[in-house]
């Protein structure tokens, strides 16, 4: 069974949101395109998190409109993405054991992932987590990963993932960025956010200026 499957492109015009502190993001113009890997670069503070999240339909923003698939609804933002993982909050359970995670999530998402989709996501990511595993006891890049392929199996239109590099570097870290890249590959949009950007991005949105970088990313 093939696993390409349609990304979809994700735009945002003006984009901003403020909290308690005040500005989060402001004046936001991306273009993430459908099947390609789009980072979002930044220090710790830049709103690389909260952006994430309101490019996925899940954070309120001031001003600005994000369009999703062709849509401009939250709603249709939500259901045509993926979260993997936003930190703080958004994570996988440390506690659980990697069986118990995979249970937990297709109890909340009715059946998905399935058994056989889920299993090509492992070998599309080159992971193989053992079920009997408290997630805790994981590398840090399997934890990613495996956060990735339990977003990814269910064929989003897009997967978003939180802080790529943090406590990943060197080897791990390029195993990721090759793994996202190859996810992207297959037809499913990537987005993610980290401190610098991978070589081979389609797109690199570099917080706070927002400035858009083309295909090729920086490095």
């Amino acid at each position: 069974m093939s696993t390409t499957t349609s990304g979809v492109e994700i735009s945002a015009v003006g984009l901003a949101a403020s909290g308690p502190d005040g500005t989060i993001f402001r004046d936001v113009r991306l273009t993430a395109p459908a099947a390609g890997l789009t980072v979002l670069v930044g220090p710790a503070g830049a709103g690389r998190t909260s952006l994430l999240l309101a490019l996925g339909g899940r954070f309120r923003t001031d001003a600005g409109r994000v369009t999703v698939a062709g849509s401009h609804s939250a709603a249709s933002a939500r259901a045509h993405t993926a979260l993997a993982r936003a930190r703080p909050g958004l994570d996988l359970e440390p506690h659980l054991f990697v069986a118990e995670t995979v249970a937990e999530r297709r109890a909340i998402g009715g059946g998905l992932p399935t058994e056989p989709a889920l299993a090509r996501m492992y070998d599309l990511l080159r992971i193989d987590p053992p079920g009997h595993v408290l997630v805790e006891h994981l590398a840090a890049v399997e934890q990613l990963l495996f956060s990735v392929a339990l977003a990814a199996a269910g064929r989003p239109g897009a997967v978003l993932v939180d802080d790529v590099d943090s406590g990943i570097a060197g080897a791990d870290l390029l195993r990721v960025w090759r793994a996202l890249r190859e996810l992207a590959d297959t037809g499913i949009t990537v987005v993610a956010t980290a401190t610098e950007a991978p070589r081979g991005a389609d797109a690199v949105v570099d917080l706070p200026g927002h400035h858009l970088y083309p295909r090729g990313g920086i490095a």
